[in-house]
């Protein structure tokens, strides 16, 4: 008997472990399936982003660079230029996702397309007379293309490799970089073979290609060839992960995609790895962008490091928890044995705490999981407001850096210091919507509301005049204990959304009354109604109801919220409702605090 008890336990603690793996398994991959879930949704918007701004810099390229080229009468090499700005444009947009993205232009001497490989050289030095063009995709099949990507990989210092004789010649070496192809017009060369030479009469061959012809020899002193398959460039000088050949095939899958939609537009029917876009101006310049990324690999690959440390402490966790709670269950069970043999039951007791117990926690983590997802949702929208202002900023820096006109510099300074007033407006908004939240205590004295409320609006005269807005006053006199800073922003905030969204010429009307137990501020709008859905949501930080409500109105998306949180440090509430013809928004302050 004593022996079949001792293996009893043992038998319980396997029972109960097996149920803890299976359950923790589930959790662990279900969460981790939501996780890349919600990673593939980010990197498709990154993707999409990426296709937007280097559309831009393509209708930048067309203007800066390529219709100069035609005004100085490059002709046909102004295209090969035009391609190369394309390939350098496809650098970085989605290679730490190992994908491909592709552009074609279609220009008066033909379409310039972004290329796999490409390169350019001097015969005399850099930026030394002529400059020669590359041609390197039409003689690479794709094990070509990955075996150059491989060789400048191993002897590139940089983004590229680069060859310079200045360098050696330095050093006493007599070294040139021989090119065999075929020439064509506008300086362009369809490479069959890249040779390195130095004084000691050794040889390296870069590349060579399957293009057929009859080829010529040029001796360059300069010389620099890239690819999109090329790793990340650390600083250190060690080279970043990269699988060239799913790079190489997002690449294809991209640009056999772009060419069919610019062959046969609206034909090509997309998918979740694949986008495209193909757009047209005026002047009969046609461009198109596309993008292919194995979404779920590149999700996988950001994310790896999550699910090997989530794995370990998954484990961890139910190897401790299991050993605890077995223990812990076993005991009970033991003595519930013990108390049936004598005719007694216990088995309300340790079943009922054990269930008691799985409900406290259960309760427990829902609650940190909507607090967590609440901050996660919060810091998303945060990083998404401040993204668009530098994504600006930068994009006028860089274009200011170039050679162009000093008024148009002028104005792409303009926008960087109005979108740093931006970034700063946001910043403040959210220190004050910070300091709301977190409790900060009320400095209450006595204020005069209405006349608080006419400071107000009189400060915002200018906008109200700007928009022919009429103001309709209904104010009851009287003082309150309050905190004024407070009480500022709930009624500056309240003002700038209504001003913000009454139409030109129409009626706002300002109200101030008590009713039993409450003071009551109102603000009255005309203009478009919110639908019934986002009635309760426009209080919510960066929540935007539609288009006509968003930072192009000037609003930093958190006014509303800034708000509620003031009013609610007050005690108070905050409502919304709508009328014909406007929006009505009441704040509900508790009477207690009328003097």
């Amino acid at each position: 008997m004593k022996k079949v008890y001792q293996n009893h336990p043992r038998r319980l603690r396997l029972q109960l472990l097996r149920p803890l793996a299976i359950t923790f398994l589930i959790l662990w991959v279900g969460t981790m399936m939501l996780i890349t879930n919600n990673r593939v949704d980010e990197i498709a918007t990154r993707v999409r982003m990426n296709m937007g701004s280097a559309q831009s810099r393509m209708d930048e390229f067309y203007n800066e660079f390529y219709e100069r080229n035609l005004e100085n009468n490059l002709g046909v090499e102004a295209k090969h230029i035009m391609s190369h700005f394309l390939s350098s444009l496809s650098l970085g947009q989605v290679s730490e996702m190992d994908g491909g993205m592709s552009f074609v232009m279609r220009v008066k001497e033909g379409y310039a397309e972004s290329q796999l490989s490409w390169g350019w050289g001097y015969i005399e030095g850099p930026e030394v007379g002529q400059r020669w063009i590359l041609t390197l995709d039409e003689g690479l099949d794709d094990q070509g293309q990955l075996d150059l990507a491989q060789w400048i990989t191993h002897n590139r210092e940089g983004w590229g490799y680069t060859f310079n004789n200045e360098t050696s010649s330095a050093q006493g070496e007599e070294v040139f970089a021989r090119v065999t192809g075929i020439e064509r017009p506008g300086y362009e060369i369809l490479v069959q073979r890249i040779e390195i030479f130095s004084n000691e009469d050794t040889v390296e061959t870069m590349v060579e290609t399957a293009a057929e012809g009859p080829g010529q020899t040029w001796d360059f002193a300069f010389l620099r060839v890239q690819s999109v398959l090329l790793p990340p460039f650390g600083g250190n000088g060690k080279d970043g992960p990269i699988n060239m050949e799913r790079r190489l095939s997002s690449f294809r899958e991209a640009q056999d995609i772009l060419h069919k939609e610019m062959e046969s537009p609206g034909q090509w029917v997309g998918d979740r790895d694949t986008f495209v876009s193909r757009s047209s101006d005026d002047q009969g310049v046609l461009r198109g962008v596309s993008a292919h990324v194995d979404f779920l690999p590149a999700a996988l690959k950001e994310e790896r490091g999550l699910y090997l440390s989530s794995a370990a402490l998954t484990i961890f966790v139910l190897v401790i928890l299991s050993a605890k709670l077995s223990k812990e269950v076993s005991l009970p069970v033991e003595e519930l044995s013990r108390n049936v043999k004598d005719g007694r039951s216990l088995v309300d007791g340790p079943i009922e705490e054990l269930n008691t117990l799985g409900v406290a926690f259960e309760q427990a983590k829902k609650r940190v999981e909507e607090e967590l997802e609440r901050e996660r949702s919060f810091t998303r929208s945060a990083a998404h407001e401040l993204k668009t202002p530098l994504a600006i900023l930068r994009a006028h820096a860089e274009s200011a850096k170039e050679n162009i006109a000093p008024l148009k510099r002028e104005g792409y300074l303009d926008v960087v210091l109005e979108e740093c007033d931006n970034m700063a407006n946001l910043v403040g908004s959210l220190l004050d919507l910070s300091r709301l939240e977190s409790g900060l205590s009320l400095s209450m004295e006595e204020v005069d509301l209405a006349a608080l409320i006419r400071e107000v609006w009189f400060s915002l005269n200018l906008h109200v005049e700007k928009k022919n807005i009429k103001l309709q006053w209904a104010l009851e006199e009287g003082h309150f204990r309050g905190d004024p800073k407070n009480l500022h922003k709930i009624v500056s905030n309240l003002a700038s959304n209504a001003i913000a969204h009454t139409p030109q010429g129409e009626t706002i009307k300002v109200s101030l009354y008590s009713t039993k137990d409450q003071v009551i501020i109102a603000v009255d709008n005309e203009g478009m109604n919110i639908a019934e859905e986002h009635l309760e949501k426009i209080w919510t930080p960066f929540y935007r109801v539609d288009a006509s409500r968003n930072r192009e109105d000037g609003g930093t998306g958190l006014g509303l919220a800034i708000v509620r949180a003031a009013v609610q440090a007050q005690g108070g509430t905050c409502s919304v409702k709508n009328r014909e013809g406007g929006v009505c928004f009441q704040i509900a302050l508790p009477k207690s605090i009328r003097s």
